[in-house]
């Protein structure tokens, strides 16, 4: 695996949706963000984008999320990930009061998608990529982005 990027995003403003078909909802504004890796792949993340985090079950959640990156050199690529964040509730409690928690206390990982009309990175729309995200605060998420 080659990692392509690293990322921090900060989400501020959450929208709790209430109980859906897939559980609890909680959408997450993307308010700003970076990102820094090879091949060009730096810049900053827009902040229009957003995930939403479905909570079926007491300590698993489902995690959809839609960005807008704008490369230094004024590309954009969209860029959709899916993943699954285990944690057990004391632990999330924790985070929820502020505590440092280690990433050894959960498994937060999952597959990346782009899309991009820049001829730069259309290598980027055919490539499988996964990620493992941190949490680091309750508003504050760092991502590595890895292609398979």
């Amino acid at each position: 695996m080659k990692k392509l990027f690293d990322m921090y995003l900060i989400q501020k403003n959450d929208i709790d949706m209430g109980v859906t078909c897939d559980g609890e909802a909680l959408v997450s504004p993307t308010d700003e963000g970076v990102f820094s890796g090879d091949d060009g792949l730096s810049g900053k993340v827009l902040p229009i984008g957003m995930g939403v985090t479905y909570t079926p079950a007491p300590g698993r959640n489902d995690v959809v999320s839609s960005l807008l990156l704008e490369t230094e050199d004024g590309a954009r690529i969209l860029m959709d990930m899916k993943a699954m964040l285990e944690i057990d509730p004391a632990v999330e409690e924790k985070l929820m009061e502020g505590e440092p928690v280690s990433p050894d206390e959960y498994y937060f990982k999952g597959s990346v998608t782009f899309r991009t009309g820049h001829e730069k990175y259309k290598w980027l729309e055919r490539k499988i990529c996964v990620c493992e995200t941190k949490v680091t605060s309750w508003e504050r998420v760092d991502t590595a982005v890895y292609m398979v």
